[in-house]
């Protein structure tokens, strides 16, 4: 009984942003001003054996709507737009090291963009 009030009291106060998802792909996940961008595993599956990966870099500004994401595979060669303005602050640089790995990740996450 206690412990049902307590998670009960846990997910009442917790906050996880929720996560948007767009047409295309693309989804995102805003908590203050760290905004984690990726994409959907059904895109990279459908794009095939991915063969390129290019991201901004660190410290960057981009604009909303701005190239964020160009990704080419055996099927398509896709460019994901910015969902928001702001700094690049992180790149997961182990994806464009290794492009190949993308196809084995679950909606895997790309950059963080710091908004001001």
């Amino acid at each position: 009984m206690w412990q049902r009030i307590v998670n009960w009291f846990k997910r009442l106060f917790s906050h996880e942003a929720p996560v948007h998802r767009e047409d295309n792909g693309l989804w995102w996940q805003q908590d203050n001003n760290l905004v984690k961008v990726g994409l959907d595993s059904k895109v990279i599956a459908e794009l095939g054996d991915i063969t390129f990966l290019e991201t901004p870099q660190v410290d960057e500004a981009i604009q909303k709507a701005d190239q964020l994401i160009d990704i080419e595979g055996g099927k398509a060669v896709e460019t994901f737009k910015s969902p928001v303005s702001g700094k690049i602050s992180k790149v997961y640089d182990g994806y464009q090291d290794d492009p190949t790995t993308l196809t084995k990740a679950e909606n895997p996450l790309l950059v963080e963009i710091t908004t001001a």
